[in-house]
């Protein structure tokens, strides 16, 4: 493990290093913002050490040369130094690493979103601690702020399931479709979202199962620089999707339309999904082109929707199921164990497309949370090559 650089001669973090990196983090396109308690202070000191919260402060939100960010630190540190930080922070899962191009062993860095980023990289080594932080944050501020954007970094797709009036169904909306074009690799990880829960002694009611998340293309090379998940083909993949129906889960795809993950969700441990619950009207929340209905005359009332509706979606009305349409998502997760078959998914009248690629996502959510003439002096200095 590497050592602490705590009492380094030249690298004292100065003051309030953890609210200057709350608000650092706070002006990437995903929020984080300060809450009255001050959770999320607790959070970021469950993660980062002194030091590695003031080396953090010096990342742009685009992935740089350590060379360049050893410039900011004004010699604090030595660059040798700041790398081997550097790299022991990406191990932890503190930041973002990519792979250099010109040279395949050294790694270009940034800083990184608490979710999708932070959270999901602490897989395979979740601390209590962190995880009743995390929950906690997301209750008192954390999920409003994230689900205050009209584009959001996940989106519903249903099962694979026959949708009725015959509609065409859009390849994006297409599972099979996307694992089968896309070119790989594949790989699977665990669901930190149920780790977390299971470190708290809350197991998921829905699966016993934990390797859940999917991983797709550039989703692959990032669990490989943490050293978690494995990889697997295209057929075990497409396997995944089988079970996930089976079981009555909820597919997330990133959302945009070349994913790098997919997510098979349950409404009790999903940090979106719990989040969203919250809400009276949860489906305005999360994006999904499909909503369920029930032929009243079809209904047998055997009550599985109840079970499986990971929404809460359904209620019993006289002799028959009915469905909230302000709590579907459109997940048909209901369908496939429907005695009488009285279930089918419908198109909305207003397909939403999604972006095209996690850029144009992300610059969606930036537009939406700070205003096209922020977003557009942030490409600015990110083209003059400055911090961002």
């Amino acid at each position: 493990m590497l050592k602490s650089f705590t009492g380094h001669r030249k690298f004292k973090p100065q003051k309030d290093v953890y609210r200057r990196l709350q608000r650092h983090l706070d002006e990437m396109p995903i929020p984080f913002p300060a809450t009255k308690s001050g959770i999320e202070i607790k959070l970021l000191k469950s993660l980062f050490t002194e030091e590695e919260a003031e080396i953090a402060l010096q990342l742009s939100a685009l992935p740089e040369k350590s060379s360049k960010i050893h410039r900011r630190l004004k010699n604090r540190l030595s660059e040798k130094e700041l790398d081997k930080m550097l790299r022991h922070m990406l191990k932890k899962g503190l930041i973002r690493g990519v792979r250099d191009r010109k040279n395949q062993n050294r790694f270009l860095y940034s800083r990184m979103p608490l979710a999708i980023g932070m959270f999901e990289a602490q897989v395979d080594r979740i601390s209590r601690d962190v995880a009743e932080n995390f929950f906690e944050y997301e209750k008192e501020g954390f999920a409003d702020a994230v689900l205050g954007t009209n584009t959001l970094q996940m989106r519903t797709i249903p099962l694979n399931i026959k949708i009725e009036p015959d509609f065409h169904v859009s390849n994006y909306d297409d599972i099979t479709k996307i694992i089968k074009d896309s070119p790989g690799p594949f790989a699977v990880m665990k669901c930190i979202c149920r780790q977390a829960k299971d470190k708290l002694e809350k197991p998921c009611k829905a699966t016993e199962i934990r390797e859940t998340c999917i991983l797709l293309e550039g989703g692959v090379d990032f669990a490989k620089i943490l050293g978690v998940g494995r990889e697997i083909t295209r057929e075990e993949t497409l396997r995944l999707i089988t079970r996930a129906k089976k079981t009555g889960l909820v597919l997330q795809p990133e959302n945009n339309q070349h994913p790098h993950f997919v997510c098979c969700c349950c409404g009790c441990c999903c940090g979106v999904l719990t989040a969203a619950k919250l809400y009276d009207r949860p489906a305005e929340f999360l994006h999904s082109n499909y909503y369920a209905e029930v032929s009243h005359e079809q209904c047998t009332l055997c009550e599985k929707c109840l079970d499986r509706c990971q929404m809460d979606a359904f209620v019993r009305v006289n002799n028959h199921m009915k469905i909230n349409t302000d709590r579907c998502i459109g997940c048909a997760a209901c369908i496939p164990t429907c005695k009488g078959r009285a279930i089918t998914l419908v198109k909305k009248k207003k397909e939403t497309v999604p972006p095209k690629n996690g850029t144009e996502m992300y610059k969606k959510i930036m537009i939406e949370r700070f205003g096209l003439l922020k977003t557009i002096k942030f490409a600015a200095r990110a083209a003059l090559g400055q911090k961002v």
